[in-house]
């Protein structure tokens, strides 16, 4: 009994050495911690499964946190990426959008409300095109016509924008034709192609922070997947002003 337990606490040492140090264990933690070594005793069968994966676990952590200081310049002060909010930010919300996504437009809402009540903040759209990788009939998803709108036709972006994003299902030629109308951006849609890297780039990046499906958000050094309540929304966002 007393090698079973030495060698399991040594195997949950060995699970939570990596993750967290005793200078920055809460009391709370303290407490879970001590309940998962009791687990991990009672039950020692499990033990090299829980490792193996917690060490992927850390280890897709620490990918993820050298891809996101890599990549720090291309997502907050790449100018081809279309931003909404303060020139001056104080914190600036990374935004991995599609235009073609239900949810997407669901968050968009919010961070509309958002950028109102905070004045201070900058929200970056990162474009993606996962849903809808051609629009039948055009030579151009909505990421490349909306993407060419930015660098060429700046004053119609933000019209553009809310258009494209008003309309709650997917896009089609009749209503990209008719948000290109209505703004005068249809130069926009020829040419689209040439945008076709970047959005590229946007994908690898999003598949390389481990993320599977739009709407996420990167608010500080947190990454949130998935739509989030707009209430959740505020909340981390006055902790990060703060």
């Amino acid at each position: 009994m007393k090698s079973l337990l030495l060698s399991t606490s040594i195997a949950a040492s060995l699970l939570f050495s990596s993750v967290i140090s005793a200078e920055n264990i809460s009391a709370t933690q303290q407490n879970q911690l001590s309940k998962i070594t009791n687990l991990l005793e009672q039950n020692p069968e499990v033990i090299e499964g829980l490792y193996t994966n917690l060490s992927k676990y850390v280890d897709s952590q620490g990918s993820i946190s050298n891809a996101l200081k890599e990549h720090y310049d291309y997502l907050y002060n790449n100018p081809m990426h279309p931003y909404f909010g303060s020139e001056s930010p104080k914190l600036t919300v990374i935004n991995f959008t599609d235009y073609s996504c239900p949810y997407c437009k669901r968050l968009e809402s919010e961070l509309v409300e958002i950028i109102k009540k905070y004045p201070e903040i900058r929200v970056v759209n990162i474009d993606l095109s996962f849903q809808q990788r051609m629009i039948p009939d055009l030579k151009t998803n909505t990421a490349w016509y909306a993407l060419n709108v930015w660098e060429n036709n700046r004053p119609a972006f933000a019209e553009v924008h809310r258009l494209m994003m008003a309309k709650p299902s997917r896009h089609d030629r009749k209503s990209i034709m008719q948000i290109a109308d209505i703004t005068g951006t249809e130069a926009a849609l020829a040419g689209s192609a040439i945008k076709q890297p970047l959005v590229d780039k946007n994908e690898r990046f999003f598949s390389q922070l481990g993320l599977r499906g739009t709407p996420a958000l990167i608010i500080g050094d947190e990454i949130i997947p998935g739509f989030i309540p707009q209430a959740e929304l505020d909340k981390l966002i006055q902790a990060q002003l703060k």
